[in-house]
């Protein structure tokens, strides 16, 4: 029996119904992002679903300004965008994390085994989590210690939740935290010592339009990357040689090369700067802003939200 022409619109609009569906869900998880597809697919899903919702947790100490991180995502010169803070101590369960298409962690080097997971499981559900600096470093006296199950040789990332389960922070976030620079070695200022030029990766499209010879200035993680097979090392600091601690017994030193933005895991939805944003990201507004004393790449920033969410804002 042949089709008549109306069954193969029929046909036809039941399956771009399907592929509408199809590439909305992949958006919805994070699976894919819009500007994967296009900025018009973009335009329709936000308009569809609503513009997207960014949420900055901050914490009580650590590498960071949440305000200021703020102050720069806002300032139309860079990004345009609203954010919503809220203090870590206020948020307890993941399906609060779960309301914002994006979560920012800055200024929080001591978060709580519980807070960790918290993280892991919203990043681990297909939140775009952008984890900055020394955040989870620290520990409370109360958490539960890996050493008490036997457990040698762990980075401050890997933590055991309430219910004694490994949480193995560092390997979502590609990781291994190492001390922070200024911790390191001798500084004579946290924000304004120079520590070595950017060399982003030739095929990033992210890091694209560095210009050449950007010099990183002032305090930062120090870490180890954690190659999987979904890690992407976007941009490395180049300390020019072999850095040796302020220790006078290390004479070893840990190598030249540090990441300064990795992302990792599906979608690539989990990223990390080893400096807050705020740190590399300078508003000609701030007063406290100095062309010859802080890096500023605010190209890169740009890059990173046009690749999750389009031109949204």
């Amino acid at each position: 029996m042949e089709m008549s022409t109306l069954d193969y619109i029929k046909a036809a609009l039941i399956f771009l119904i399907l592929i509408f569906g199809l590439v909305f869900t992949l958006t919805y998880t994070n699976i894919v992002h819009c500007n994967t597809i296009g900025q018009s697919w973009c335009d329709i899903y936000w308009y569809l679903v609503g513009t997207p919702k960014i949420l900055v947790v901050f914490g009580h100490d650590g590498l960071g300004n949440a305000n200021r991180l703020m102050s720069v995502l806002a300032d139309r010169e860079i990004l345009g965008i609203r954010t919503q803070p809220q203090l870590v101590d206020h948020i307890k369960t993941t399906t609060y994390l779960e309301n914002y298409k994006m979560v920012i962690v800055t200024q929080a080097k001591t978060l709580s085994n519980d807070e960790i997971a918290m993280f892991h499981e919203y990043a681990t559900h297909g939140g775009i989590l952008v984890w900055t600096g020394d955040a989870g470093t620290s520990s409370y006296s109360n958490d539960k210690k890996l050493s008490d199950y036997n457990f040698t040789n762990s980075g401050p990332w890997t933590r055991i939740n309430s219910k004694g389960k490994i949480i193995p922070f560092g390997e979502l976030i590609s990781a291994e935290y190492i001390d922070n620079f200024c911790g390191y070695v001798n500084c004579t200022s946290l924000s304004q010592d120079f520590v070595g030029y950017l060399k982003q990766d030739p095929n990033s499209i992210i890091a694209a339009g560095i210009p050449p010879k950007t010099a990183m200035y002032g305090d930062f993680a120090l870490v180890n990357p954690i190659n999987n097979t979904s890690t992407i090392i976007e941009i490395n600091i180049d300390y020019g040689t072999n850095m040796i601690s302020k220790d006078p017994k290390d004479t070893k030193g840990i190598g030249s090369y540090f990441p300064l933005l990795i992302r990792s895991q599906l979608g690539k939805n989990v990223i990390y700067f080893s400096a807050p944003i705020e740190y590399i990201v300078q508003s000609p507004s701030d007063s406290d802003y100095n062309s010859k004393t802080k890096t500023n790449i605010p190209t890169t920033i740009r890059n990173l939200f046009q690749e999750y969410f389009g031109t949204a804002k």
